[in-house]
């Protein structure tokens, strides 16, 4: 059986951020673990698929006039 601790220690939420969670969505403490978790989980998959060096319009021009 998976535990209070067993959420917190698998979370990688700060515990003042979790507590934000709980208090404006209403919820226990172990549904706003997962809330938060999640909502990280999102914005990291999001970042992700930002391209790590961009390249800006002159320099693709410079490198395609070459």
């Amino acid at each position: 059986m998976i535990t209070l601790n067993d959420c917190k220690a698998f979370c990688t939420v700060d515990s003042a951020t979790v507590a934000r969670v709980a208090r404006h969505e209403r919820l226990p403490e172990i549904l706003a673990i997962a809330c938060a978790q999640s909502r990280v989980s999102k914005a990291r998959r999001l970042n992700a698929r930002q391209p790590i060096l961009p390249v800006s319009v002159a320099a693709l021009t410079q490198r395609l006039a070459a």
